[in-house]
């Protein structure tokens, strides 16, 4: 792991410090346009991010003022430039505690061409009652020419829609050196976002409008998801010959009856994979209280909850672009009262029946 001194004495560093003050002097930065990220050596790559990873943001904010003290100008030291790697990846880290798309999503597709992606999604066709194919395997002669099989499609749009947060950094706690607050203002608006994004996925999800077939439908109780309505869930996604893997609830209707009634009874959980809450039975479990998930709140209690229970690998494709791209961003020190965080998302449904959305009426 390199000090912050080791890393400004690397002529290959200093290169991608010059790509990142570029963007600066345009006034944005997103690591895919010159960042310490991309060093062209894996190594060198490898020590850099865990040089970041293991560095708080506050303590390179911090540091680079000191060295700005001793130099009396960016250019000398350089060290204010590894501040917006730090910034993104201090972004992208602490979203995770929010952003679970990419925990139900079957890809998170990023770094396209244009403006929008158009999406083929092969359609699917009924062999009578037993099975159901996007391209059905043809059995062949060894020596003759194979049977060419054609798959129908139908085309659905990623068109990403910007959306921004602006962290409640003021001049004052910049000139104060109160870095741990700025730091506690990032993290709060990578909070938002990675809040906002999973609201706008489980938006697309629940409509299940764009891919092949027809989402699956339960209704539960009053104000209650019982464990069998969640099992009938997985009966009815595996019917549609998806293998059901994972469910997405609020906090509410997994500690009101989810996991605590009588059918789960002898039931043992074992550990959920990494990012996941919990687990029921073959279920990987998500946790988020979305506002596309309830109705509201009452007497302390969120009302009519919406669960999902879906084959993640076919249910939704997510799309991204510049994700985190930082705005209004010319002086790496001084501009973080001034930033502004933009991203770019848009969600389609694969293959509709590949989900069930439970609704407690």
């Amino acid at each position: 792991m390199f000090s912050i001194q080791e890393m400004l004495n690397k002529t290959e560093i200093q290169t991608h410090i010059k790509m990142v003050k570029k963007q600066l002097d345009a006034g944005s930065f997103h690591p895919s346009k010159g960042s310490l990220q991309t060093v062209e050596s894996p190594a060198l790559q490898a020590e850099i991010l865990e040089t970041l990873n293991s560095m708080p943001l506050q303590h390179i904010m911090k540091r680079s003022k000191e060295f700005l003290a001793k130099s009396g100008t960016t250019g000398i030291s350089g060290a204010a430039y590894l501040i917006p790697d730090a910034l993104h990846m201090r972004l992208m880290a602490t979203s995770k505690q929010t952003d679970k798309v990419p925990l139900f999503a079957a890809e998170v597709v990023n770094g396209w061409k244009g403006g929008n992606l158009l999406v083929d999604i092969a359609t699917r066709t009924e062999e009578g009652t037993l099975f159901k194919w996007t391209m059905h395997p043809q059995q062949s002669v060894s020596g003759a020419q194979s049977p060419m099989v054609t798959a129908k499609a139908t085309q659905a749009t990623l068109k990403p829609v910007q959306f921004t947060v602006t962290p409640a950094i003021t001049n004052d706690l910049i000139e104060d050196n109160n870095f741990d607050i700025v730091a506690w203002h990032i993290d709060e608006a990578a909070r938002n976002i990675g809040q906002y994004a999973t609201d706008l996925a489980l938006a697309d999800l629940k409509t299940a409008s764009d891919g092949d077939g027809t989402q699956c439908a339960l209704t539960a109780g009053a104000d209650t998801t019982t464990s069998a309505t969640i099992l009938e869930a997985v009966e009815e996604v595996g019917s549609e010959f998806h293998s059901p893997d994972t469910l997405i609830c609020t906090h509410k209707a997994w500690s009101d009856a989810i996991c605590v009634t009588a059918s789960n009874a002898g039931c043992q959980y074992p550990p959920p994979p990494q990012g996941y809450d919990a687990k029921f039975h073959m279920l990987d479990t998500v946790f988020t209280n979305s506002k596309n998930l309830h109705a509201g709140v009452t007497s302390g209690k969120m009302t009519n909850c919406i669960s999902l229970v879906l084959d993640r690998t076919r249910a939704l494709l997510c799309g991204r672009k510049r994700w985190m791209q930082i705005e209004k961003y010319g002086d790496p020190v001084s501009d973080l009262s001034a930033l502004t965080i933009t991203n770019r998302q848009d969600c389609v449904t694969l293959y509709n029946d590949a989900s069930c959305e439970i609704t407690e009426s």
